[in-house]
């Protein structure tokens, strides 16, 4: 099954630690909750979605008293069947309070007119001005479509560079800085590849990206090029333009010149990061959850490196109000709970057992260097949303599903040799255009 990993990393709370913190929330007796209901329908992906939706739920019982939350699992092969089987399970007569969406789903969920955004909570509720305060705006930006709040994100990954410590000292690198740029980068990765035994190909490559997601693959490179694959209303296609003809050039010139492989599956890059023969790759914070039990340490991050610009590519999870709420206060209520600070501090984790997701709180995300959670440099996470510019609007039409699919077919192409990028460009966007349309 194919899984948007940010999306759901995003999400993540193993149960038994989040049933510890849960369970010492305080039990507010609340006469206005009290016998009520609420139904959270959640992408049933696997036994942890289960769990951690399990644990919000149970949690979320016990700060209220009297009330009942009822899980509804919908399947799904992805984020995009997911909404879509949402979207039949209602129209079939059931009657979720909330539901479990990832970035992606922001525009489908406002498009299809399906949710009660939270402009009004945010301004009347006297707690929410506090947790707007402690959330950076750009993740409040992110998930808001038409000027129409969708909701707050409970946890959120960013993208950064993975480079491998021991790889960097074996070459007599020093840690890569801030402020390095493209040139820097590649001049970085040629360095860091390795022909043992002069075969022609390397054995060790400086870097490679994901083929199975545009997320930690194109995006970064095209949005530090200062483009993106749609317009600012998600509603044209954009991947013919000369930023994302750039973007998409240097990726391919690093597999010319055989400073990188062909893009492969993430939990490939993982395996041969690990091992040595990838020194460098882009992800979120959810790498960690493979790493650290795995026993490897060897590794910190680093911003992506400046283009013709720099932005910092994100996205999130949250669970939107549905109009299809008997209870929308309470349905705020659960939204509110988990953004709070026992369920934020889950996000973190351990150095043992560390989240593998960013909390939304900044407080909360802070406490991640104090903790002791790898990377060391990890205070970056929220620094990269906190401190420089982010791309607004992800590209995430209604379409999903379908627009990323036709995105990785037309890329694997190009970077399989098939295409040129001129010609697999114009291709793709000619492709996109009836998908990428809010007609």
């Amino acid at each position: 099954m194919k899984r948007t990993m940010r999306s759901i990393a995003a999400v993540t709370i193993t149960a038994a630690l989040a049933a510890t913190a849960l369970s010492s929330c305080s039990s507010t007796a609340n006469d206005s909750t009290a016998g009520k209901t609420l139904n959270v329908a959640y992408w049933d992906y696997g036994p942890g979605a289960e769990a951690n939706n399990k644990a919000l739920a149970t949690g979320f019982e016990k700060k209220y008293p009297g009330t009942t939350v009822t899980l509804t699992p919908v399947a799904g092969e992805n984020w995009g069947t997911y909404y879509a089987n949402v979207a039949t399970t209602m129209a079939a007569g059931k009657h979720p309070d909330l539901m479990l969406i990832s970035g992606e789903g922001a525009q489908f969920v406002t498009k299809n007119n399906l949710i009660v955004p939270i402009n009004d909570y945010l301004k009347k509720d006297p707690e929410a001005k506090a947790i707007q305060a402690d959330i950076a705006p750009g993740l409040i930006n992110g998930f808001t479509v038409d000027k129409k709040v969708v909701t707050l994100a409970n946890g959120w990954n960013d993208m950064v560079i993975y480079y491998n410590t021991d790889v960097f000292k074996e070459a007599g690198l020093p840690a890569p800085s801030a402020d390095w740029t493209w040139d820097d980068f590649e001049a970085t990765a040629a360095k860091l590849t390795k022909d043992t035994n002069g075969d022609g190909t390397p054995d060790r490559y400086g870097f490679t990206w994901a083929s199975n997601e545009i997320f930690p693959g194109i995006m970064p490179w095209v949005a530090n090029a200062g483009g993106n694959l749609t317009d600012k209303t998600v509603c044209k296609a954009t991947a013919d333009t000369p930023q994302v003809t750039k973007a998409v050039t240097f990726l391919e010139d690093m597999i010319q010149k055989k400073i990188a492989p062909a893009p492969m599956p993430m939990s490939d890059v993982f395996t041969r990061f690990e091992n040595g023969s990838i020194a460098m790759f882009g992800a979120g914070r959810w790498p960690i959850g493979t790493f650290l039990p795995a026993g490897f340490k060897s590794f910190d991050i680093q911003l992506y490196p400046k283009g013709d610009t720099y932005q910092t590519v994100f996205g999130g999870a949250g669970y939107p109000i549905l109009k299809s709420s008997k209870n929308p206060d309470l349905a705020w209520k659960f939204q509110k709970f988990t953004v709070s600070e026992d369920v934020q501090k889950q996000v973190v984790g351990t150095p043992d057992a560390p989240g593998d997701s960013i909390p939304s709180l900044r407080s909360v995300a802070a406490t991640m260097t104090t903790v002791g959670t790898l990377p060391k440099n990890s205070q970056l996470f929220y620094d990269s949303i906190d401190k420089h510019p982010q791309l607004v609007p992800y590209p995430a039409p209604a379409k999903y599903s379908e627009y990323e699919s036709t995105v990785l077919r037309y890329t694997q192409l190009i970077f399989g040799g098939e295409d040129s990028v001129k010609d697999g460009l114009a291709a793709m966007q000619k492709a996109l255009e009836p998908i990428v349309s809010c007609n």
